[in-house]
């Protein structure tokens, strides 16, 4: 879900006032830290509990990650969490460039 978007007149993107979304990923706490460094690339950041604090462009992100739960199928336990994500200060395009680079980090399986 994005909150709110500013455009320029002239069709480029200015900084967005704040880019919000939360999703649920398919894993714990313990591993969604030990992935957490490539995830993040060259950004700085910093981890204080279940938030994480960096920043992107000219911008921040504050991530913060829910209790971890479990999906129960028969037998099968696949452990999950939400997590959240809020932009300040960063262009659609520099959140979305950071998206598809985060989540490739944490993309499992294939076929």
């Amino acid at each position: 879900m994005i909150d709110q978007k500013l455009h320029q007149s002239d069709g480029s993107q200015s900084p967005s006032d704040e880019i919000h979304y939360t999703r649920e990923m398919g894993l714990d706490h313990r591993d969604f830290f030990r992935l957490l460094p490539r995830a993040m690339g060259s950004h700085e950041y910093r981890v204080e509990g279940s938030q994480v604090y960096a920043e992107v462009g000219m911008g921040s992100l504050h991530i913060v990650i829910g209790p971890e739960q479990l999906r129960r199928i028969a037998l099968l336990a696949l452990p999950y969490c939400e997590v959240s994500f809020t932009f300040h200060g960063v262009t659609t395009e520099e959140q979305q460039a950071f998206k598809a680079y985060f989540d490739l980090r944490y993309q499992r399986g294939g076929g």
